[in-house]
This record gives structure tokens, C-alpha cells and sequence, in this order.
């Protein structure tokens, strides 16, 4: 999110089951990984979790998530609240993946199937979905990325999604992407990212990353939030940010905290963290 959801190239570990199936490959040790995602208008997804196992050259991995709220007001068809009605919405999604590296770790090839449950005020949507992804890495500072989600579901149960892109890692400290994906149910989008890292060497304690990005998002008003204001962040520019920590020394395992700020204009802002531990 922090990189302007420009991943697909540069996909890995526990994360990649989202963006590209393909990156699941990349992992090197065992994570497990938490996140909370607070969304727009007071939306959360309060449990996310993601684990990766590898088996040499084969990784595996699954992950689940759901999203909870009881307090959605009812409106009558002019649009004007019904005092006392709420309706709830229940929704989660659940996956498996596999995926495995070939020529000396030049190609990832990943595949993920999915079953996603949708319980919006009562109509309930149950879908099987599958992901198919490719990473092609010819040289160590260039990395390829394709990837097709959630395909096998009616567009009005589960959208569909293709994303390709590329990655590039210009030094140690400096890695590039852009992406351009096309949901089946919305107009194409362009992000671009760049991550600046302080390996952990230098600091000594951990390991730092600074993250930013831009997508060429849907216009989503205006906020009239003052702090975003001061930021010139109060309309949808299609900013995001991040910054993320890990040390390799932390009880003996690999711990990380990443943290991601997007703008959304009229709706607020999203944020999300992610805690992932690697042993």
C-alpha cells in the first residue's frame, strides 16, 4: 500500500499472497505474519493473519482475513437515514498457496485458490476463486511480475483483477516498481514506489525502511481534515507512505513492523500495520 500498490515485480514472503502468489517463493525461513487494517469511514479488518512454510525451492502458505460491522445506518431511497436500523455486514476470505522457484531462482511461478464469504446485511455470496502468478528475475537488480486474481467467480460476487509490472533495485539502498492493474469492475491504474533501506549493519539495531508512492486513484473528494490540510494532503492526490523496521536479532528471530499512511480524500484516511515474524 505504501509503494502506491506498485508490488507485483518486487513480491515476497507472507505478503506476496495478496499481490502476486508468485513472490511466495521468495521466502527464505518460516513467517508469520498479523496485520490491522483501518479503513474508510470507521471500517476495520481487525485480524489478518498469513503464514509461509518453504521446502527447499517449494514454499506453501495460506491466510485469512474478515472484515465485521454491525452499525451501517438504513436509508430510504431518498438517501435519508432510518433512526434505529442497522444492518450488518460480515465478510472474510481464506487461502492456500503454493509456489516454487526454477533456473536458479530466476522464475517463480505461484498459484493460490481462495474461498471468499460475503454476508452484506443478509445477502450472502459464497465464491472459489484461484490466483496465478510469474516473477521473472534475469539479473539480480531486475524483477518481471504478472499476475491474474481471483479468476472463476461472476464479476458481481468476486471482481477479478490482472496486475504486471516491474521492479528495480538500483543499489543497496534503493529499489524502484510500477505497476498497472485493471479490476474487471473499474478503469486501469498506474502506481509507481520507492523504498530507501538502511540494511542492518549500518544501524546496528535494525534494519530501516522508508517508503512512498503515488497511484492515479479514483477522485475521492475533498477532507477537511486539519492535519492533512497542513500536509496539502486533503484532496485524493494518490500519495501514500510508509515506513517499516526489522532486526534479525530480536529473541533469536527475524521481527519486522511495517506501517502504511494513504490519503483518501472525503472518506478519510487508511492506514495499516503489520507485524511479521521469520524464524
Amino acid at each position: 500500500m505504501a509503494l502506491g500498490n506498485a508490488f507485483v515485480a518486487i513480491a515476497e514472503g507472507a505478503d506476496a499472497m495478496i499481490w502476486n502468489p508468485a513472490g511466495v517463493a521468495r521466502a527464505e525461513e518460516r513467517e508469520l505474519q498479523y496485520s490491522y487494517l483501518s479503513y474508510v469511514q470507521g471500517l476495520n479488518t481487525p485480524v489478518y493473519m498469513a503464514y509461509v512454510q518453504p521446502f527447499g525451492r517449494t514454499v506453501v502458505g495460506g491466510n485469512f482475513s474478515y472484515i465485521s460491522d454491525s452499525n451501517f445506518d438504513v436509508r430510504d431511497a431518498n438517501g435519508i437515514p432510518q433512526p434505529g436500523s442497522t444492518v450488518q455486514v460480515h465478510d472474510g476470505f481464506g487461502s492456500l498457496a503454493v509456489a516454487r522457484s526454477f533456473w536458479y531462482e530466476r522464475l517463480y511461478l505461484g498459484a493460490t485458490l481462495r474461498e471468499v464469504h460475503e454476508d452484506n446485511a443478509g445477502a450472502v455470496h459464497d465464491s472459489i476463486v484461484g490466483d496465478l502468478g510469474a516473477i521473472l528475475q534475469p539479473t539480480q537488480r531486475l524483477s518481471l511480475g504478472f499476475a491474474a486474481q481471483n479468476l472463476g467467480a461472476r464479476m458481481s460476487d468476486v471482481s477479478s483483477i490482472v496486475r504486471g509490472g516491474i521492479g528495480w533495485r538500483a543499489n543497496d539502498f534503493l529499489t524502484l516498481s510500477c505497476e498497472v492493474n485493471k479490476p474487471a469492475a473499474d478503469n486501469a491504474h498506474v502506481g509507481i514506489g520507492a523504498e530507501f533501506q538502511i540494511p542492518e549493519q549500518y544501524l546496528e539495531v535494525a534494519q530501516l525502511t522508508l517508503r512512498a508512492g503515488w497511484s492515479n486513484l479514483n477522485n475521492m473528494g475533498q477532507s477537511f481534515n486539519g492535519a492533512l490540510q497542513a500536509l496539502h494532503l486533503n484532496e485524493t492526490s494518490g500519495f501514500t507512505f510508509g515506513l517499516g523496521m526489522y532486526t534479525s536479532e530480536a529473541f533469536g528471530y527475524g521481527l519486522g513492523i511495517d506501517y502504511a499512511f494513504v490519503p483518501f480524500g472525503a472518506l478519510g484516511v487508511v492506514e495499516q500495520i503489520s507485524m511479521t515474524l521469520k524464524f
